[in-house]
């Protein structure tokens, strides 16, 4: 995670980013996150890569927002589930700072000078479930089996925060046909923002410094969406970036006071924009099936 300040050269400097915000969300009358960890996860240098971004702003707010309402999706899903798999975790703090069963299995997965970087950072801090973490580059077919392996055959919960916008195509489309087959993954939690609301939310000099720690054939929302469902993986609740947020109503009429409004969006109220969570039913057949 060696990098000078401000400047994003690998995927691993936006957990860094992304702590930034939560702990600007925390430190806020408004925010709509409360992390006491989020300060000393993101450091100086998490906060200058947030400063240097077109619109920090607007940034913080959306992540603000996602982390909220995967947080809501999360522990509602929970019920049925034994195991949550963190891909690509960051530093995410959701085991110590949720109210998370004292029995539920948390494997977090990142690269090892991620995981590393975090328990450095929350050494002393006790989690309130059974965390575990791996080291896994979803790029390899290898190390993704491990995954699933790891994950075993009890119903799991697969979280995919920020994360899927940055790999390459055939990496989604294989998570997507592997997970519910190879373990007990029968639910995914997984944020994403179509071609169109990207453009007219963030606009391309938001984007641009995350450009190049993307895969040259990266998806856009809409298509990640329709790997998934080709893959079996159907849609069971949602948390939507457009109709679902009445909640942050004050804060977005503050963020524009004194900005000219910008035309009607090139999006509909049906656009997929959001944070969703899908399960797949052969998955769940599978499950009963081994288990029995």
């Amino acid at each position: 995670m060696s990098a000078s300040p401000g400047e994003i050269k690998h995927v691993s400097d936006t957990a860094l980013m992304v702590a930034a915000c939560r702990a600007l969300e925390t430190e806020s009358e408004d925010g709509f996150v409360h992390d006491p960890f989020a300060a000393r996860l993101a450091g100086e240098r998490g906060m200058a890569i947030l400063r240097t971004l077109p619109q920090p702003e607007m940034i913080r707010f959306g992540l603000g927002v996602r982390c909220r309402f995967l947080d809501e999706l999360l522990l509602d899903a929970l019920a049925p589930v034994a195991t949550v798999l963190s891909v690509g975790c960051g530093l995410d703090t959701r085991p110590w700072r949720l109210e998370l069963p004292r029995d539920l299995r948390w494997i977090e997965i990142d690269f090892p000078e991620v995981l590393d970087y975090k328990d450095k950072h929350m050494a002393g801090e006790v989690p309130r479930c059974r965390r575990e973490r791996l080291s896994v580059d979803l790029n390899d077919r290898e190390q993704r089996r491990a995954m699933y392996q790891a994950a075993g055959r009890a119903a799991a919960l697969m979280i995919t925060e920020g994360v899927l916008m940055y790999l390459p195509a055939g990496t989604v489309d294989a998570m997507a046909g592997e997970a519910w087959r190879e373990s007990g993954i029968a639910r995914w939690i997984c944020d994403i923002t179509t071609t169109a609301f990207t453009k007219i939310i963030h606009g391309e000099d938001t984007m641009r410094p995350f450009r190049n720690v993307q895969a040259p054939d990266s998806l856009d929302g809409e298509q990640i969406l329709d790997v998934l469902g080709r893959n079996g993986w159907v849609g069971t609740a949602r948390r939507s970036y457009i109709t679902d947020m009445a909640f942050a109503a004050g804060r977005i009429e503050r963020m524009m006071a004194g900005r000219p409004r910008p035309e009607a969006p090139p999006f509909g109220l049906d656009d997929p924009s959001g944070v969703h969570c899908l399960f797949h039913g052969q998955a769940q057949e599978a499950h009963t099936t081994f288990s029995e």
